[in-house]
């Protein structure tokens, strides 16, 4: 298991980025991650940026249903009609009542924020940026705005469960991020959307850009994977195997607690600090 040493530095008031194709199993290695860090000393702010998935983060994470979801993130920010889409106004995310933009002033969580808006165990705060709710809600952009810019005080890192597909780096959302991880699954789909968010990535300057294999089940599985991956294997920075326990815990309703897979989470993060700890080439 990785040691603390190796978790002191490089990670801290890092905001992670954390996308791929839906179903790859975005939400449970943000569970995943989110918990290992907090075991390893660090505080950790999830944020649930995926508008469409009800429940999501905080079943995994909580083992609550919608019922137990914290109130939006949006609300804070004024709500759906003040808060506008990235596209349409590209302006950074500001306070009710006070123009200095987030980024430039973080939030602090302790003095600024109701309670109502997280939940928190142990060391680890969810926030929800909001949900499509109800039919004919319309365009999803203003709770990407404060996926973009919500940044909070302190050393705590950040961890972004962003929705599926590539969307969000048509509205620049990765502009605020350190670190983009693209999830994948064994299929060409995954394939094809790391490709394009490695394009995407370089296009935006993003050095921090890495892969991780998910639901592996053989050797032979990855080897074709990699495969396909062709110029990108250098990005690979680990893999998760198929773990039926996963997905026994997915249905059970029960949040995520210590599993198997938490070892090769370990090496993931090992091999993460590494990269955060080098000067880009």
């Amino acid at each position: 298991m990785t040691s603390r040493s190796k978790l002191n530095k490089p990670l801290s008031g890092k905001r992670i980025l954390v996308c791929g194709k839906g179903g790859c199993g975005k939400s449970t290695f943000v569970t995943l991650l989110a918990a290992f860090l907090q075991k390893n000393s660090h505080k950790v702010i999830v944020l649930d940026g995926d508008a469409s998935n009800p429940e999501g983060l905080v079943r995994l994470i909580f083992g609550l249903g919608v019922e137990g979801e914290p109130h939006p993130l949006v609300e804070f920010f004024g709500g759906i009609d003040t808060v506008t889409c990235p596209v349409d106004d590209p302006s950074v995310l500001t306070r009710v009542d006070d123009p200095v933009p987030v980024p430039k002033k973080p939030v602090d969580i302790g003095k600024e924020i109701d309670p109502k808006f997280y939940l928190q165990k142990g060391g680890i705060t969810l926030f929800q940026a909001g949900k499509i709710d109800t039919y004919g809600q319309g365009c999803d952009g203003p709770l990407e705005k404060i996926v973009r810019d919500f940044v909070v005080e302190g050393d705590a890192v950040s961890l972004i469960d962003m929705k599926a597909g590539i969307e969000h780096f048509g509205r620049r959302i990765p502009d605020n991020m350190d670190i983009v991880l693209g999830i994948l699954d064994y299929t060409l789909e995954s394939v094809s959307i790391a490709k394009k968010i490695a394009a995407f990535c370089q296009e935006a300057g993003i050095n921090h850009f890495y892969l991780i294999l998910n639901k592996i089940g053989s050797k032979e599985i990855k080897s074709i994977l990699m495969d396909k991956l062709s110029n990108l294997q250098e990005r690979v920075i680990g893999s998760i195997p198929f773990d039926e326990e996963l997905i026994q815990a997915g249905l059970s309703g029960q949040a995520l607690d210590e599993c198997r897979v938490s070892e090769d989470i370990g090496h993931i993060v090992e091999k993460l600090v590494a990269k955060i700890g080098r000067k880009p080439t």
